[in-house]
């Protein structure tokens, strides 16, 4: 690509703080086909990197969940207008985190079905090291992918929340359900009680939602293409590691980690991903 290097990492700077692809081609006077060409590349790079970098980390607590998103429509108007594209239709991003660290261990982009549930948990398997405790949500795909590929590594339990649609005035607008109740259940090994929780990997949904231009709802910044959406997450993901100093911990997940030693640059985060 002929694209100035101090351009393309202002580019994709932008594709990791939410900036929408349009915006992006207007502010740099670049076509948006060369946008995406290099969101692609840095993402396909970022996909490789992270699969080598992350991989057998010391872990002691993990959780698991599934982002959802879709490519060209949802899965409902697939259906109903006879859409035979496989790629179209409704996306899931599978995250595992790990509490302390706040590092994104492994993600898959798939279905939402018990085979994506078994990739996703090999992923998981191959990023960790040691015994450590797993929390999911209360999909029943869980429990077979885990029995499968992480095997007695885990204690395992499920946190299980039921909700409610809000009634009254909140009905009448865009509003999440309520929590109404949750409910914890030990599935294999000893998970300690204290320890069943989702809250973190459901608090970096929230994140990804507000930096990822393709996951915001109620918008039209949707993916069209399903390998520009896992572009985008692979390059977000690597951005969240690596570069963006996370609050909490002061730090980079990765420095708390153990896998770098210092913040990384885009620039560096690129030229990792490139070499690769």
């Amino acid at each position: 690509m002929r694209v100035p290097l101090d351009k393309a990492i202002s580019i994709l700077h932008a594709l990791c703080e939410g900036t929408n692809v349009r915006a992006i081609s207007r502010q740099s006077g670049c076509h948006q086909g060369t946008v995406l060409k290099l969101l692609v590349q840095a993402g396909e790079g970022c996909e490789r990197m992270l699969a080598e970098l992350v991989r057998d980390v010391p872990v002691a607590d993990v959780q698991c969940d599934e982002l959802w998103g879709y490519v060209r429509c949802k899965e409902a108007t697939k259906a109903r207008r006879g859409i035979v594209d496989p790629d179209a239709g409704d996306a899931y991003c599978f995250l595992a985190l790990e509490r302390s660290s706040k590092l994104i261990l492994a993600w898959h982009l798939g279905r939402r079905n018990k085979w994506d549930a078994h990739d996703f948990m090999r992923k998981v398997d191959a990023a960790t090291a040691g015994r450590f405790q797993l929390s999911t949500d209360g999909w029943n795909a869980y429990p077979e992918a885990v029995a499968w590929t992480v095997g007695d590594r885990a204690d395992y339990a499920m946190l299980i929340k039921e909700y409610v649609s809000p009634g009254g005035e909140e009905a009448r607008r865009y509003a999440p359900p309520r929590l109404k109740a949750t409910d914890r259940i030990n599935v294999s090994g000893m998970p300690e009680e204290r320890r069943i929780c989702t809250s973190h990997v459901e608090r970096v949904n929230w994140t990804m939602r507000t930096n990822l231009r393709r996951l915001t709802r109620l918008s039209n910044g949707f993916s069209r293409k399903r390998a520009n959406l896992r572009a985008a997450l692979a390059l977000f993901i690597g951005y969240y590691n690596f570069c963006r100093m996370h609050r909490s911990i002061r730090m980079t997940p990765a420095m708390k980690a153990g896998i770098t030693r210092k913040p990384w640059t885009l620039t560096e985060l690129v030229a990792a991903a490139m070499a690769v």
